[in-house]
């Protein structure tokens, strides 16, 4: 996207406090554009990450249960009403769960791999979907995970729910052909992050995918040199 492209997008993050989701959402503010992100409910009122401090007037930090749909729906009519309209939607939010196999793995691992990763995704993408259609015009990038094209043993409600990222996307993408709008995946091997980096010490690093490297992608994906890209699951494996 060029710098006049850019500078009005409105992007809606989720997860956008963790590691990639920081990533993404600085890939947009860098470019001119501005970002709403939804955190989870607490006591406190949410405040703006140090990470954006430099970008505090474009950035929009609000509680919402993203597991919860009127809350869902509350957070993008919100979004809307600061900011006007919502151009992007990236789902970042999710979790990891592994190392039992299948007959071992409870429900309850099974519950929270698919609404935390799945559920959160549906949800959005169904608040937003209306919004975009109306104004013939969205880009829809949600991120998977290579254990969804390729499952190993003892990740199954993981590689389970994350496959359901890929269902999601390509039902959307069928969905909205001819419209303005595109949904595409991303599934990433392992990201390069700090705490990946602390939970496995032993492994070698540097065959992972970087935070930045898939933001890269994420704002390309987002730009109008891709909008014939719709329905897409796009590998990015580093080494691995």
């Amino acid at each position: 996207m060029d710098s006049k492209e850019t500078s009005s997008r409105v992007a809606i993050i989720t997860g956008g406090t963790g590691a990639l989701g920081t990533a993404v959402a600085k890939r947009f503010l860098e470019a001119g554009g501005r970002v709403a992100i939804p955190v989870r409910p607490t006591n406190h009122l949410p405040e703006i990450p140090p990470a954006f401090s430099p970008w505090k007037q474009a950035v929009s930090v609000a509680a919402a249960d993203l597991a919860v749909e009127t809350a869902v729906r509350q957070f993008v009519a919100e979004t809307i009403n600061r900011f006007g309209r919502i151009d992007v939607l990236v789902n970042t939010a999710g979790a990891f769960a592994g190392g039992a196999v299948i007959g071992e793995a409870t429900a309850a691992t099974l519950d929270d791999m698919l609404t935390t990763n799945l559920k959160t995704a549906f949800l959005m993408c169904s608040a937003i979907l209306p919004h975009m259609r109306e104004r013939k015009f969205g880009r829809i990038v949600s991120i998977a995970a290579m254990p969804a094209l390729f499952p190993t043993a003892g990740r199954g409600p993981y590689a389970i729910a994350k496959g359901g990222i890929v269902t999601l996307t390509e039902t959307i993408a069928e969905e909205v052909k001819g419209t303005g709008i595109t949904a595409n995946a991303i599934a990433p091997s392992i990201i390069r992050t700090p705490a990946n980096q602390a939970s496995m010490p032993k492994a070698d690093a540097s065959r992972w995918v970087s935070a930045e490297e898939l933001a890269d992608l994420v704002f390309f994906l987002c730009s109008e040199s891709a909008r014939s890209l719709n329905g897409n699951v796009i590998k990015a494996f580093g080494g691995v």
